[in-house]
């Protein structure tokens, strides 16, 4: 504690590190890959600008010499690319068991284990054996690199983080062994940015790059602001910040969308199993990213379910549809309150075809016809996303449901007036903010 002019001389000239403030309800969140993907494409120094030009010129090399030897040793194996990199379940010790227990199911990490299992074995018997193709991980399951699983663990990682008490090194991937202070990942890295809950952190300076995975806040400007919504919103803290590519990769421009179209054609020649050329889409063209902070989550899919009554009433009224086709769609989905989609995703997949004379089906049928929901295409081969979730996803694209409209329709369907009135001192306070 400063309790003397003294004290706090050598504070703040000696050590000028803890300083204390306002206290944070997470721990600060890592940027990942985010803040290398931003050195290369957007560096906002002229010293991130050499080591941008430096990478960009290594980059081919390291494809050519450490990509392409892990990809082959993957088809070796008859694993995934993404296992390569991401899954080692097989290696991952202590506090990875603990998240799978915490976030998954365990049928995912059995099924997993018993795939590589069966791969691994033979190897150690027969020196250069091959998994035949038919064995191959991309044919059980259709994929090299799934983003929804890689989100998927990566959100569970951060939550663990999030909330753990800081220490100065990394260590939950490796064994409890002190050697292992010493690797090169943990030099300048662990979570040390800040050890006190009411401490306030130094996001300015490149030790702090190296430590957080990047640039804290996506903008130099209004920097303050932005911290403190990501360090202390109930919301928006704990949250993924938007990728910044910067003025270079403006797609909103032709010159931007060329530009963004030769680094992602690069990009899928340097790596093939994981971009694809036809899988392209603008940053500009791309739906805002939601916050999955729980709380929020559940009154955003209470706005989907406003948005989906009010259309289905409004077409209706418009006859667009019989109110005969209505009430069948309802029994149909599950009731007026919570509509259930999972009929329609079954019919979307061609699973419902003892349905096909059911009146009520080709009630339903009309009723999705008249909504647009024909163009709604659930994905079974490529990802392991659950299809309700795909569902809602293009739900809200067709209806281009975005937060700020939420905001502006939620006293529609906020019917409690305590919860109105808690509704309207939230939304003063975001806007102080």
């Amino acid at each position: 504690m400063e309790r003397t002019l003294f004290d706090r001389f050598v504070n703040s000239a000696f050590r000028g590190r803890r300083v204390i403030g306002k206290p944070m309800r997470y721990n600060m969140r890592t940027q990942d890959k985010q803040g290398w993907v931003e050195l290369v494409c957007n560096p906002r120094t002229r010293s991130e600008e050499y080591v941008s030009n430096a990478y960009r010129f290594v980059q081919p090399y390291l494809a050519a010499f450490t990509y392409r030897f892990h990809a082959e040793k993957a088809r070796e194996a008859g694993i995934r690319v993404e296992d390569v990199y991401c899954n080692k379940f097989h290696k991952e010790p202590y506090i990875m068991f603990h998240l799978y227990a915490q976030y998954f199911h365990p049928e995912t990490l059995l099924e997993r284990v018993r795939e590589i299992a069966f791969y691994r074995q033979p190897r150690r018997i027969f020196k250069g054996f091959r998994v035949p193709d038919w064995a191959q991980a991309q044919n059980f399951h259709g994929w090299d690199v799934d983003l929804y699983s890689r989100k998927a663990w990566n959100e569970a990682q951060q939550d663990l983080r999030a909330e753990w008490t800081p220490t100065q090194f990394r260590g939950e991937r490796q064994e409890p062994n002190i050697l292992q202070w010493f690797r090169m990942e943990q030099y300048g890295d662990g979570n040390g940015e800040r050890l006190f809950y009411n401490e306030v952190p130094n996001t300015d300076n490149y030790k702090s790059w190296w430590r957080l995975g990047g640039h804290y806040t996506q903008e130099d400007g209004n920097h303050d602001a932005e911290q403190n919504r990501r360090l202390h919103s109930f919301t928006y803290a704990n949250q993924d910040r938007p990728l910044n590519l910067g003025s270079r990769f403006d797609t909103t421009t032709p010159e931007g969308r060329e530009a963004f179209k030769a680094e992602w054609d690069r990009m899928c020649d340097m790596y093939p199993e994981m971009m694809k050329k036809e899988d392209i889409c603008f940053p500009h063209e791309l739906a805002p990213k939601l916050v999955n902070e729980p709380h929020f989550l559940r009154v955003w899919q209470h706005y989907r379910e406003h948005i989906f009554k009010l259309r289905l009433a409004e077409l209706v009224d418009a006859e667009g549809i019989s109110k005969e086709d209505a009430d069948a769609f309802r029994r149909f989905c599950g009731g007026q309150d919570t509509p259930a989609f999972h009929m329609f995703i079954l019919a979307k997949q061609g699973r419902m075809e003892h349905l096909r004379d059911d009146a009520d089906y080709q009630a339903t049928l009309r009723v999705m016809t008249a909504l647009g929901w024909e163009a709604i295409e659930i994905e079974t081969t490529q990802t392991a996303k659950p299809a309700h979730e795909q569902f809602w996803e293009q739900f809200d694209a067709i209806y281009d449901l975005t937060e700020a409209s939420m905001r502006e329709d939620m006293p529609l369907f906020i019917s409690d007036p305590a919860n109105r009135a808690k509704f309207e001192a939230m939304e003063q306070h975001r806007q102080l903010n």
